[in-house]
């Protein structure tokens, strides 16, 4: 999506995000988690993002590398460094098991010893996307001479997520499932999903003429709100996981994508601004947050006062670290571009942390 063809709606999309998690951590709604519903919204948005940047647009991978860099690794180092910082001054322990997994993204699959003693813990929803990054570019650079295998390799990774997570329902004992929904294999689903409907949507015929498709159209504002409606309700905490996992992204991803068909009373909601100030916000949001979280449910923080105070770190995060530091890197590449890695003509940057 271009800087010229931005789609205003999606940001709100993040905003609500951002908005579910906060909610879910400082306020949490008994039987539900909202928590992971926002990850999810995260999730879903980032499966559009990537895939429009690398099946459609067919943006170069050093391009595509170089700005998830850019987006991702000045904020999240300087996290840690400064938690870190913090701790030593604070006399806490330094658990050097939760910092390098963390900082190496793979506290996914490195599970703490007992509970997370650092506020690290969140990086979690972060590697499942870094995981997926990588994987969607090899994916997008292996077909990307044909539209059709694209989406078949799409369609056969969806399909194994989905199938991972019944899988490990259906063999694990539950004290070891519990710890395999941050597995990469089984929380990208909401991820590979978006992605696949995004192939399959840009290589169908874009005129509204045929019944299918003004039937398609007319129905998109009722579904949408409906299917988004589903998505929350499959989180509900008496549902098994791989239902909120597969039927929950399934459904946010789906509301996701009828979105952009017709303009609608809830694409004008997402539109807001106040949402989508969120939205811009929302990376940062997510890293700081946590510290916060950790001192109310541990320490005994007023929920309140800990919600306000992530507000104020992470907004000011964001515009002392987040992004200067990605506009700096990405002036300083833009200026000496890489032969043969010039951007395609609509190029664009890219949810959690797209």
């Amino acid at each position: 999506m271009a800087q010229h063809n931005h789609f205003p709606y999606l940001d709100g999309w993040r905003g609500l995000a951002i908005v579910c998690l906060l909610t879910g951590h400082f306020f949490p709604i008994p039987g539900i988690n909202l928590g992971q519903v926002g990850v999810h919204l995260f999730f879903v948005l980032s499966g559009l993002l990537m895939a429009r940047i690398l099946f459609i647009q067919k943006a170069p991978l050093g391009q595509f590398y170089r700005r998830r860099i850019a987006r991702i690794m000045p904020s999240v180092y300087v996290y840690l460094t400064v938690v870190s910082l913090l701790f030593v001054l604070a006399g806490q322990q330094i658990s050097l098991r939760e910092l390098l997994s963390a900082a190496t993204f793979t506290n996914n699959y490195v599970q703490a010893i007992g509970p997370w003693t650092m506020p690290f813990g969140h990086i979690w929803s972060l590697s499942v996307e870094e995981h997926a990054y990588v994987l969607l570019s090899l994916l997008a650079l292996a077909t990307r001479a044909s539209r059709r295998r694209s989406i078949v390799v799409l369609a056969v990774a969806a399909t194994l997520s989905a199938a991972s997570a019944g899988v490990h329902y259906l063999v694990l004992d539950r004290a070891a499932v519990a710890q395999v929904w941050s597995h990469s294999e089984v929380a990208a689903f909401g991820i590979l999903a978006s992605s696949l409907l995004l192939v399959v949507g840009a290589g169908l015929p874009a005129a509204r003429d045929t019944p299918a498709s003004r039937m398609l159209h007319a129905a998109a504002p009722t579904l949408a709100p409906l299917l988004l409606l589903a998505g929350l309700t499959m989180h509900w905490w008496s549902l098994a996981a791989p239902l909120r996992i597969v039927g929950g992204c399934a459904a946010f991803a789906l509301a996701l994508h009828l979105l952009h068909l017709r303009p609608s009373a809830l694409r004008r909601l997402f539109e807001l601004a106040p949402l989508r100030q969120l939205g811009l916000w929302s990376f940062s949001l997510y890293l700081w947050q946590q510290p916060f979280y950790q001192l109310v449910h541990r320490q005994g923080l007023h929920p309140v006062l800990g919600l306000g105070l992530a507000l104020l770190v992470g907004i000011a995060a964001f515009y002392l670290i987040e992004q200067p530091a990605r506009s700096w890197l990405n002036r300083r590449w833009a200026a000496r571009p890489t032969p043969g890695d010039a951007a395609p003509v609509n190029a664009a940057p890219a949810s959690l942390a797209s």
